[in-house]
């Protein structure tokens, strides 16, 4: 009889580009759902292009391997932007509870208001060395 002990570890994938608020909070409350995985499984309609093919290629048996399996948590996650409130984006995610929407501002606003600061800060620095 031959044993072998699994061997675990977490694979970094490719940022999605989602603000990295949203997917803390959605890594925190989201309703996550697992998605098993073998070398010889098609890929679930739920894994995106993106992610797909590097989960493929990880599962892919080494020499001496008969098979790899893994478990990947993958969520669904709609990013809304409305004309008319053109500053702001919605991320809606599934929860436990339901459907939860996240309001974040657009990174126009973003780059807009950290352009107001710094340049409330020059204005301030400015001030104060000619008070001096």
């Amino acid at each position: 009889m031959v044993t072998r002990t699994p061997s675990t570890s977490e694979v970094k994938l490719p940022e999605s580009g989602v603000f990295y608020f949203a997917r803390q909070q959605v890594r925190e409350r989201g309703a996550w759902a697992p998605a098993k995985l073998t070398d010889n499984d098609p890929l679930h309609d739920q894994l995106t292009k993106e992610f797909g093919p590097i989960l493929k290629a990880l599962l892919l048996p080494h020499q001496q391997e008969i098979a790899r399996r893994t478990t990947a948590r993958y969520l669904r996650l709609a990013r809304v932007t409305v004309a008319e409130h053109p500053h702001r984006v919605y991320f809606v995610f599934p929860t436990t509870t339901g459907p939860e929407v996240l309001v974040l501002p657009s990174q126009k606003r973003t780059w807009q208001l950290t352009a107001v600061v710094l340049g409330a800060l020059a204005l301030l620095a400015l001030v104060a060395r000619f008070l001096t």
